[in-house]
């Protein structure tokens, strides 16, 4: 390779980081804020003299597509509210955790699991629950190749298979829960290898792309139109759990939570809000509570 090439390789993975390091803000760019005294904030203003509200997400793709989808989000809810609203993302499960007990973030969307932990950890309470596809419950499915000769969990024994993230509800509590309930006591053994995919999507691909020969996923990736489900199958499929909620931190101001609350519950039940709906792929939400996530503190005992 000549040196102009060598050249654009490298402005080309400048580009990259810097984008990178852009999109995925690391935790210096969170809001600072002190654990002691009820939880007092450190706060940073924007230009106009405001701190923004702090939106996560767990991940549901690679960057360009977590801003592209969630970006409107931001923006309907700074509206709403009156003040600027920032997207957060962290690479995995564990760093939403982790951001959410260190009051890095304000409001969250979580899995039903995540909230779980989360909620072990720290002082979060869920504001709504999503309605997808007709229904604010989901489930987990372990999903194989059509033209595979699997047809079962046993089928599966001593092949490759992959779960999405060990904090996953649908990717990994409720499959390895199940498991367990079968007799099969460590996944690690009874597949010939098992990978993290990081998320849903990822995961379809890599069953698709016979990367794996199976894995668990959840039924909200499972969309009769993409054209990588037909040529896949279901061969097994969880009871109907929550659909993780939004939450806040304890810590926030109870009017302003409130507020937030009073905006989500509109999307999609007004005519402004049809295109958000339509464009985050969620009918409308419900007020959650606590006790919604019971049946996952249930399933946890199986697995931990």
């Amino acid at each position: 390779m000549g040196k102009k090439g060598k050249l654009v390789l490298v402005i080309l993975a400048v580009a990259v980081a810097v984008a990178a390091a852009y999109l995925y803000r690391d935790s210096r760019k969170a809001p600072v804020i002190s654990r002691s005294d009820g939880e007092a904030e450190k706060d940073q203003m924007d230009k106009s003299g405001q701190r923004p509200i702090y939106i996560g997400f767990i991940p549901q793709g690679n960057a360009v597509f977590m801003v592209k989808k969630w970006q409107p989000l931001a923006d309907y809810l700074a509206k709403e509210l009156d003040m600027p609203v920032e997207m957060v993302f962290r690479k995995s499960y564990r760093e939403i955790i982790t951001a959410l007990s260190n009051a890095e973030i304000d409001v969250c969307l979580t899995g039903s699991f995540v909230y779980v932990q989360t909620r072990e950890e720290t002082n979060i309470r869920p504001l709504v629950r999503r309605k997808k596809y007709g229904s604010d419950l989901y489930h987990s499915i372990m999903v194989v190749r059509k033209d595979s000769q699997i047809n079962s969990l046993k089928d599966l024994q001593g092949k490759k298979f992959a779960f999405t993230d060990e904090d996953s509800t649908a990717g990994y509590l409720l499959p390895v829960a199940m498991m367990r309930q079968r007799g099969i006591s460590d996944p690690e053994r009874y597949f010939s290898e098992v990978i993290y995919t990081g998320n849903h999507d990822s995961a379809l691909l890599a069953v698709h792309t016979c990367s794996v020969d199976g894995v668990a996923l959840s039924t909200t990736r499972w969309r009769p139109e993409n054209p990588k489900v037909k040529e896949l199958k279901i061969i097994w499929k969880s009871e109907p759990v929550p659909l993780g909620p939004f939450s806040v931190r304890g810590g926030l101001d109870k009017d302003l939570a409130q507020r937030i609350e009073e905006a989500f519950l509109k999307i999609g039940k007004t005519p402004e809000t049809r295109d958000l709906s339509d464009h985050i792929q969620i009918e409308g939400f419900e007020e959650a509570s606590d006790s919604d996530y019971d049946i996952i503190r249930r399933v946890e005992k199986w697995v931990f």
